[in-house]
């Protein structure tokens, strides 16, 4: 578009960005009446000094001789996101990662505006001011798959994880109540497992935190119980269900969604007996997996959780929660306060973004 003095106004992207270790989650719109859209890409970025082919997807940075292979192209290398690395290195590539395969698929000019928010663990928030100095300078000038940008950078916002779930209570919910109310909002992500606690409608930072006894540590666990097993297969052996319920028109609808390992997924023996045998070792290390991990969170949210008897509201939230769902809610057993997890809310997030006509498109 074009604006009254006669210069070609800049569009602008919207977009907040999730750089986690399983996977990158964005969503994003176009200019203030955009509707909002979804896009969620690997988190495996590899470094190659190999300049790579037109059909493969990668990043460049203006002043630095390495290519970033990012997506599908950074997948088949094999490379694993690993969960020691801090967020805070590798988000600038994700970034522009991201930026790049948006504006590809919108077919953005090779300028444009961005008002970004990214989601970084507690632990790493003190690297707020580095990270937006790369980015800035990143976004300047930066190649996407042979494409070239020069992105202007109209914001950049940082979030603790579990920010977008204090937000929308705070958009939905009796303002003078939040106000008078201590809340405690967990979230129990693949990486790291946060606690963001609010207190009379702020913020309490010093009393805010994150720790690495992520998802993965549980894979892990199972793992090391189990026999000639890794991370990744069990991983992979993970299967997502929805659960259905009826709506207000008589049809049906999600209500949510279900995750479990799928045993029969990685047993590899080939006789009846073996199979048996096989089956039932991976079931016991399951079972000792889901008591030491707990073990693990249990102890952590003994640390850090404010005295229930301060507490108010309690929200749970993450990719993980179907494994520690029952052990969660035995945990608060016979405290006062209010426990919700965020199915409800996911359900509806997920409609707002026409996500829900996916997965209906899917058939689960």
């Amino acid at each position: 578009s074009v604006s009254s003095s006669g210069q070609t106004k800049l569009t602008t992207l919207n977009l907040v960005l999730d750089p986690g270790t399983s996977c990158t989650k964005n969503i994003y719109s176009k200019g203030r009446r955009g509707k909002p859209k979804f896009l969620v890409s690997s988190a495996v970025v590899c470094p190659t000094s190999v300049e790579p082919g037109l059909e493969e997807t990668y990043v460049k940075l203006a002043e630095d001789e390495q290519y970033y292979l990012v997506g599908d192209s950074a997948v088949q290398t094999k490379i694993k996101s690993s969960v020691r690395q801090l967020k805070s290195e590798s988000i600038t590539v994700k970034v522009l990662g991201a930026v790049g395969q948006i504006a590809r698929e919108e077919s953005l000019a090779s300028n444009f505006k961005l008002n970004l928010a990214l989601l970084l663990p507690m632990s790493e928030m003190a690297d707020q001011t580095f990270v937006e100095t790369e980015l800035i300078k990143a976004l300047t000038d930066f190649t996407y798959s042979g494409n070239s940008y020069q992105i202007e950078v109209s914001s950049i916002r940082f979030r603790p994880e579990g920010n977008g779930i204090y937000t929308y209570f705070t958009r939905t919910a009796d303002s003078d109540v939040l106000k008078n109310q201590t809340a405690v909002y967990l979230m129990f992500g693949y990486r790291n497992t946060s606690l963001l606690l609010i207190e009379n409608g702020r913020f309490n930072s010093v009393n805010s935190h994150s720790t690495d006894l992520g998802f993965y540590n549980y894979l892990d666990l199972v793992a090391k119980y189990s026999s000639g097993l890794y991370r990744d297969d069990i991983q992979n052996a993970i299967v997502t269900e929805a659960s259905y319920g009826v709506g207000d028109n008589c049809q049906q609808v999600i209500k949510g969604f279900t995750s479990s390992i799928r045993i029969e997924d990685l047993i590899r023996s080939t006789s009846k007996k073996y199979q048996e045998r096989e089956r039932a070792a991976i079931s016991a290390a399951i079972n000792r997996a889901d008591e030491e991990y707990w073990q693990l969170l249990s102890s952590w949210l003994r640390e850090k959780l404010t005295p229930l008897g301060q507490v108010d509201r309690i929200i749970y939230c993450g990719g993980s929660i179907s494994f520690i769902d029952t052990p969660v809610n035995e945990f608060f057993e016979g405290w006062n306060g209010t426990l919700l997890n965020t199915n409800d809310l996911g359900i509806e997030l997920l409609d707002n973004i026409q996500l829900l006509n996916w997965l209906y498109g899917l058939k689960l």
